[in-house]
């Protein structure tokens, strides 16, 4: 990836930046080194500046520190190329709600055999919330095959205030409410 691409989002981030957005998301937790206070519509319109490219992707997705740098990673990886192994390498490496929110909606629910991963994901720890994310993804978009596991499986996490616990219920309410 060339430098001058780089260089470029970085100086239409920083043009696009928003103090009392960055210091809520600091003051909320958001572990970042940097944080523009960008809104997603934002991020994609600097995206949009730009052809899908797994190469830039990579790049973005390895600026750790950057916030905005992570979510546009996820604007401009090429859906046809995203795989399985991509999506499990990403999610275990995704550090906040927001990106794996992201990182869900925009890429994994695209992937080849992506109920299958959804439900393994939903059952470990770290990846729980992914998993159950997915299954809300799939319920919405109507392409989720076996509802009653999702059901079974969010009945097991619903409990509680957390961010798991939130959309456990949200797939249960679904499924509730359409089927």
């Amino acid at each position: 990836m060339d430098k001058e691409t780089i260089r470029q989002i970085k100086s239409d981030f920083f043009a696009l930046r928003n103090g009392v957005i960055a210091d809520k998301l600091r003051s909320a937790g958001c572990p970042y080194k940097i944080i523009f206070g960008l809104t997603v519509p934002q991020i994609e319109s600097v995206a949009a500046k730009h052809e899908p490219s797994a190469g830039l992707a990579e790049t973005l997705w390895a600026n750790d520190s950057t916030r905005e740098s992570r979510l546009m990673a996820t604007m401009v990886f090429p859906v046809s190329e995203f795989s399985v192994d991509k999506a499990k390498k990403w999610i275990a490496d995704a550090d906040t709600v927001e990106l794996v929110d992201m990182l869900c909606f925009r890429l994994v629910r695209n992937v080849e055999g992506v109920e299958q991963l959804a439900f393994s994901l939903a059952g470990e720890e770290p990846t729980r919330y992914a998993g159950l994310r997915l299954l809300m993804n799939l319920l919405v978009v109507r392409k989720l095959a076996d509802v009653e596991k999702a059901k079974g499986v969010a009945s097991q996490w619903a409990e509680g205030g957390d961010a798991v616990a939130r959309v456990a219920r949200q797939i249960k309410e679904e499924i509730e409410w359409c089927f």
